[in-house]
């Protein structure tokens, strides 16, 4: 179970080498993808997870699924930087829930939650 930053600002989704680990991808044997990732760290390369990836949402009332076949992205951090520094940005660098897949929700905000509704087709 990966948990997700919602990001209404983000054009893209995104999970980290860290999420891809735990699942058993080789990050290293991922295409990159055109364009990086820019947040709070500065900018980084991503990769295309270039299979089909079935995204779960689990509510009270049930699951649902989606499934995306537009290449989810891998935020990769630089194999250069200090291992103190690289480990900081595994550990604390969330996985986002950008636009690509929140325009399929109606996304409702207040100061107590968010709730994504699934918006059927």
């Amino acid at each position: 179970m990966v948990s997700f930053l919602v990001d209404t600002g983000s054009l893209f989704s995104a999970i980290t080498e860290k999420e891809a680990t735990f699942m058993n991808l080789d990050c290293s044997l991922l295409p990159e993808s055109k364009g990086e990732a820019i947040g709070f760290g500065g900018t980084f390369k991503t990769k295309m997870i270039n299979r089909l990836v079935t995204l779960t949402f689990k509510s009270d009332d049930g699951e649902y699924k989606i499934q995306y076949s537009s290449g989810f992205r891998v935020v990769c951090f630089p194999q250069h930087i200090p291992s103190e520094q690289r480990e900081k940005l595994l550990r604390f660098t969330p996985s986002v829930l950008g636009m690509d897949i929140l325009s399929k929700f109606e996304v409702r905000v207040n100061n107590k939650k968010v709730e994504l509704l699934l918006v059927k087709d």
